[in-house]
């Protein structure tokens, strides 16, 4: 409601409360005009008289400092919706006011003393304090507080810790990346700070100049000044080439390592991260948000926009075939015009504060030439004087507007970041990895009454109750209808998925117990639409081992799977790509790479399911001579989903699932003379070759 008082989006006052938050802030604007402009001076002079005037001066700063906060603190308080704890948007700004226009007419005296230091000039002391009665000095002082003010508050959501709107224990996050770094940082702060310094010493010397050359008999008084500006620009100069270099190197250091850590973080998480968030997500938090900065909505715009490519492009045969090339572009669009209205919105956000601050500083600068003339024309200031200060003008407001153009940046690089903290924060639903290792492993893998169900759909259970043993040097066939459970038995035996019950034992010891490279060494599985990388054959071979293989072992390895024959009448060899996703290859080429890939390890353990579906003939009977007739069947447990019959017949044991239920176990003959249903199944129309 919009008597409640609260303030709108935005930072913004209710309509309805408006003019009572306004009231406040001008009432107090009065008050300095009226009160402490003409007052505090007169009461400084009277308790400390006999201090120098600029001591007096500074006393006047303090005391409007004071003054101004204490009236600040009380509007701010009193303001509607502010519940103690002060009003979102600009009236937030008054204690920042306060202390800038306190230090503003101080300031402003310092300087025209440091500017005629070491120059003669007869000046009256009490004009020091004359300063802070003008009415233009006093306009003077609010036209230079109120842009560092307003930089000010804008820069305040960076360090407001625990603000929900603010941005602190961010900023404070980024920078503790730095790690061991941040010692630079130190460095390259004084490099800049000494060459800023160096810069300001410019419009200094630039005034006397001008003195020098309107007056006669200077020319010695010219040429020293000359030198001293050069030595000062050249080393200004060096320092803040040296600066960037230092930081430029440190940051591109911290972004790589950055990048790492994120990659390495995902990679950690359990499979179900990966089936519950976009690949084009992830891979614009991997890839983009460390080393690009985004808004937020727009960086989850451009993963969304990503993802729709990614699954477009990665699936082409698909799109081709369903002749759906201008859906995937039509919906590709729709993503863009999504990103292309934040992107508008960003562009007019970017515009007004280009066009504020560059009407604030046109408006600066007349106002100053303005009142700097009228005070060369009558004598008070010199003509180096108004020189001094409009290049000094233009440092600050060149400053300003440096500092506005990094606040977006700055903003982006938060919003990316909060996503980045988040996968470096998150904590794997899987068990960590186990220390078990043993040089004995016999591969014998007990079922003991396990269930699972999905995490996402945990109410609908997929494997119950299923008690089973796979035996060194037996192949256990695992058939039933589709969507019976089989390919998540595969995943449970390779630890993908923890069973939500029972136990599953290798060895007699639970698998999240053995340490996670030797147990995937230990039990190796191939699918039926494997996945490889766009590498070598070699490399795709080798994959994952920590130990390279030799080629002799590579090429053994290819020779039992099928590989090897149409491996080596490639031009490269085993050095040839496979293109992306083994794209280059047929189906059976890349059943048997990924075959390769499991024997070279060796494994205790062997899953295939449905890993043979798209082998010829040939390669076909090499496999099954390989699963049942080799010398190295007894080392090795094997669970075999398939659909071929001519495989199923020579288990050792066969396994019917249905709905995650063993309904019936034994040998094909067995379960041939049983007639249930694995018997329906074989003896189905057109089962002669598969049983499904």
């Amino acid at each position: 409601m919009a008597s409640s008082g609260r303030p709108a989006p935005g930072g913004c006052l209710c309509p309805s409360r408006a003019p009572l938050a306004c009231l406040g802030p001008a009432l107090l604007l009065l008050a300095d005009l009226l009160l402490l402009r003409p007052a505090l001076p007169g009461v400084l002079s009277l308790l400390v008289p006999t201090a120098p005037p600029l001591s007096r001066l500074c006393l006047v700063g303090l005391s409007r400092w004071a003054a101004l906060w204490l009236g600040a603190r009380g509007v701010l308080c009193a303001a509607p919706g502010s519940e103690g704890a002060g009003v979102p948007g600009w009236p937030a700004a008054g204690k920042p006011l306060a202390a800038a226009l306190g230090l503003a007419l101080p300031g402003l005296a310092v300087f025209r003393e440091l500017k005629s230091w070491g120059a003669p000039r007869v000046s009256d002391s009490a004009e020091l304090l004359h300063w802070g009665s003008r009415l233009d000095a006093f306009a003077l002082s609010y036209a230079a507080a109120l842009p560092a003010v307003a930089l000010w508050h804008k820069l305040g959501s960076l360090r407001a810790p625990g603000d929900p709107g603010g941005s602190g224990d961010t900023v404070r996050r980024l920078l503790g990346c730095l790690g061991s770094e941040i010692r630079r940082l130190p460095l390259v702060l004084v490099m800049l700070v000494l060459s800023c310094v160096g810069e300001m010493a410019i419009p200094f010397f630039t005034g006397r100049l001008t003195d020098c050359i309107l007056q006669d008999g200077a020319a010695t008084a010219f040429t020293e000044n000359i030198i001293l500006m050069s030595i000062l620009t050249i080393a200004s100069a060096v320092l803040e080439f040296m600066g960037d270099g230092i930081y430029n190197s440190t940051m591109g250091r911290v972004h790589s390592q950055l990048q790492g850590e994120v990659f390495q973080a995902v990679l950690r998480q359990e499979t179900e991260f990966f089936q519950q968030n976009q690949t084009g997500a992830i891979t614009s938090r991997v890839t983009e948000d460390t080393s690009t900065s985004q808004a937020t909505k727009k960086q989850e715009s451009l993963a969304q926009a990503s993802q729709v490519a990614i699954e477009a492009l990665s699936a082409m045969p698909t799109v081709r075939s369903f002749a759906n090339e201008e859906g995937e572009a039509q919906k590709f669009r729709q993503k863009l015009q999504e990103l292309k209205t934040l992107s508008q919105k960003e562009a007019l956000a970017y515009a007004f504060d280009t066009c504020t601050t560059s009407i604030s500083g046109m408006l600066l600068k007349v106002g100053i030439l303005y009142l700097g003339g009228k005070l060369v024309t009558s004598g008070a200031v010199s003509s180096g004087d108004l020189v001094t200060f409009v290049l000094y003008q233009i440092q600050f407001t060149t400053a300003v507007e440096v500092l506005l153009s990094t606040y977006p940046s700055v903003q982006k690089a938060v919003g990316s970041s909060e996503k980045i903290f988040e996968y470096l924060d998150r904590i794997p639903r899987c068990p960590p990895s186990g220390t078990l290792t043993t040089s004995s492993l016999k591969g014998l893998v007990q079922f003991q009454d396990v269930s699972f169900a999905y995490p996402n759909r945990p109410d609908v259970p997929v494997l119950q109750g299923l008690t089973f043993t796979l035996r060194p040097g037996e192949v256990t066939a695992l058939v039933g209808p589709n969507g019976s459970g089989k390919s998540t038995v595969a995943a449970l035996l390779q630890n993908l998925y923890q069973p939500t019950g029972g136990k599953l034992l290798l060895d007699g010891k639970p698998l999240p117990l053995y340490e996670h490279h030797y147990l995937h060494t230990q039990v190796a599985a191939v699918g039926q639409e494997p996945q490889l990388f766009g590498r070598s054959f070699q490399e795709n071979i080798a994959y994952g081992l920590t130990q390279k293989p030799t080629m002799e072992e590579i090429s053994a390895a290819a020779k039992e799977s099928g590989a090897h024959g149409f491996i080596s009448k490639l031009p490269q060899g085993y050095s040839t790509e496979v293109g992306e996703a083994g794209s280059q290859l047929s189906g059976g080429q890349r059943q048997a790479v990924a075959l390769a890939r499991a024997l070279i390890r060796k494994p205790r353990v062997l899953i295939l399911d449905d890993a043979t579906s798209a082998l010829d003939a040939d390669s076909q009977s090499r496999v099954e001579q390989l699963l049942y007739k080799s010398h190295k069947r007894c080392s090795r447990s094997v669970l075999l989903i398939t659909q071929r019959l001519s495989s199923v017949e020579q288990a050792d044991h066969i396994l019917f699932l249905e709905e995650g239920t063993i309904r019936e176990a034994g040998t094909h003959q067995q379960l041939m003379e049983n007639q249930g249903p694995y018997y329906n199944m074989v003896q189905a129309p057109g089962a002669t070759g598969d049983l499904e």
